[in-house]
């Protein structure tokens, strides 16, 4: 029997691939760096827990912890001249060395450099 799409539940899980999940990643980081802009801490925060929750799915809550003030995602991207989804499938792939801070993988300024160097090489 056909339920009417008005009365149908939500689903109980939803699965990506990993090229979704870059995809989301990428795309929750760039309204992260908007709303960061525009000062707009509500949709920051919410942002922020989207991320942390996806990193952690995708493996990302095993880098290491740094008391200076690493790079987010957008910013280490456009340091690089790369979309932020590439950024993170390094990430993923573990081909440039990311930190964790509060629960997101940002990238320190000297992974950036050390990533220059071994991609020119």
């Amino acid at each position: 029997m056909l339920v009417p799409e008005d009365e149908r539940e939500p689903p109980t899980s939803v699965t990506f691939n990993l090229q979704e999940a870059l995809e989301l990643l990428a795309a929750l980081e760039e309204a992260r760096a908007t709303l960061q802009d525009g000062e707009h801490l509500a949709g920051v925060l919410t942002s922020e827990a989207s991320s942390q929750l996806l990193s952690r799915r995708l493996g990302f809550d095993d880098g290491e912890t740094m008391p200076a003030e690493p790079l987010i995602a957008a910013e280490a991207a456009e340091r690089l001249d790369l979309p932020i989804k590439e950024l993170w499938r390094l990430v993923y792939e573990r081909k440039i060395r990311y930190v964790m801070v509060n629960g997101i993988a940002h990238v320190p300024e000297d992974a950036v450099d050390e990533y220059r160097r071994e991609a020119a090489s």
